[in-house]
């Protein structure tokens, strides 16, 4: 059974979750990260050895997010570092007014008003991703000489097989083509894909 329902926690970045009182960073005399412990303003001693070590962490910057679900649109922002470098076709978590979202990123402008692949953080005004938390996935259902659109939504995550049987509204429907965003097109038994990456199924009634 395919599930509509994804986590997004687990993609947040692990210095956000840490407190500022306690820091894994590397020790030079322990030659390896451990646990640290805040003795003033971005100085830490290592809990093992007692060596010191100057840590700041990095500075959190919000970039305006345009996110895209089907034809509705939301405007959100994203958190991130900096110095963190943002690329096309990555995922992001987006906070929108009420709830967060994941999305793929589709564009990225700089404050200077340049399109471009990628861009570190603190040089980017705004991004434009494409929702795959929960996405809208289209459908062509063949029974004989009849065609049906139909659309459902699914957790970005879920993944649809070439050869599958789905059933749909108690009737059972076999895959037999995937047509992806990327252009691409799936057709051999076993070829799967993910629904964030899929354009259109094709599937045959399947009494």
């Amino acid at each position: 059974m395919h599930k509509t329902l994804g986590l997004i926690s687990d993609m947040k970045k692990d210095f956000k979750n840490q407190s500022t009182l306690n820091m894994e960073l590397y020790c030079d005399s322990c030659k390896e990260v451990t646990k640290h412990e805040l003795v003033k303003q971005n100085l830490y001693r290592c809990s093992i050895c007692g060596t010191h070590t100057r840590f700041s962490p990095p500075k959190e910057v919000e970039i305006k997010a345009i996110l895209s679900s089907d034809e509705k649109t939301e405007i959100g922002k994203v958190k991130v570092s900096e110095e963190d470098e943002i690329v096309k076709g990555s995922e992001m978590i987006v906070d929108l007014k009420e709830v967060s979202k994941v999305g793929k990123v589709t564009a990225i402008q700089l404050k200077n008003g340049r399109m471009v692949e990628f861009s570190k953080a603190k040089d980017t005004y705004s991004i434009w991703l494409r929702n795959v938390g929960e996405v809208s996935v289209k459908f062509s259902l063949h029974k004989r000489a009849v065609t049906t659109p139909y659309k459902m939504v699914f957790d970005g995550e879920t993944e649809f097989v070439v050869g599958e049987v789905i059933n749909i509204e108690g009737k059972k429907y076999r895959i037999h083509r995937i047509k992806l965003l990327d252009g691409g097109l799936l057709k051999r038994e076993g070829e799967k894909a993910l629904a964030k990456d899929i354009k259109r199924i094709y599937a045959t009634y399947t009494p």
